[in-house]
């Protein structure tokens, strides 16, 4: 069909001159005319299309990038934070635990080798036969007696640590002291952030007020344990701050 070289209009077969401009009809137009009248895109326009796309692309991972960077920062330092907190528990944790470990196994162990004795002397029957009875009977009061051993051995661990305890709360008691006199909120942070650092998030400002007050503690009381200590800051600094 013939086509206006100037308008880009088509024509039906038969027609020879254009109706808009008067301009004599080609056959077909160039291939670059012929995909724009067909709706499609001249390479030009791909190429700026898909440059602005990359821009697009570009900006959209630049923010992705940057909120992850934010969710990495405070994953870490809660990370950093519960390290300092670390994993120690006190005495009387550590008492009320293997108290409660030796109620449990000496409860169990005694009944059940209460039942076994039982057993044994055809007091109560359970439907086994008499060729086995002996090794299972053997097993399960070795068994219980094992538990009744284990929890004597909690019971008085329970006692050791109950002791322990108590001077552990007493220290604690000193230094808490201490520390009411000696480590106000003011005297922390005295010095301590400089002038770009006045507006650190809280949990950046939690790691060096940590470290200042580990320092202080340290100098004044000597030999204490790492973990005992950073537990013993990480729970005092949420009464000051």
């Amino acid at each position: 069909m013939p086509w206006c070289p100037k308008c880009r209009n088509e024509y039906y077969e038969g027609f020879t001159v254009c109706a808009d401009c008067g301009c004599e009809l080609v056959e077909e137009l160039s291939e670059k005319k012929a995909e724009e009248k067909n709706g499609l895109l001249s390479d030009e326009d791909k190429m700026r299309i898909m440059s602005i796309q990359a821009i697009k692309e570009m900006q959209n991972n630049q923010e992705l990038s940057e909120d992850f960077a934010e969710e990495d920062d405070t994953e870490a330092a809660e990370n950093v934070k519960r390290e300092h907190k670390g994993t120690y528990r006190n005495y009387k944790e550590k008492a009320e635990d293997n108290k409660s470990s030796a109620i449990t196994l000496l409860s169990f162990g005694i009944v059940g080798f209460v039942v076994i004795v039982l057993a044994a002397l055809d007091i109560i029957s359970f439907p086994l036969a008499s060729s086995s009875k002996v090794i299972i009977y053997g097993v399960m009061g070795a068994m219980f007696l094992m538990f009744i051993i284990m929890g004597f051995v909690s019971a008085k661990n329970a006692k050791k640590y109950a002791k322990e305890a108590n001077v552990e709360d007493n220290l604690s008691s000193e230094i808490r002291k201490w520390c009411d006199e000696n480590m106000t909120k003011t005297y922390i942070d005295k010095g301590l952030f400089a002038e770009d650092e006045a507006d650190f998030s809280e949990e950046a400002k939690y790691f060096k007020r940590f470290e200042r007050m580990k320092e202080m503690i340290s100098n004044h009381f000597m030999n204490l344990e790492e973990e005992y200590l950073n537990r013993f800051i990480d729970e005092y600094y949420q009464e000051v701050f």
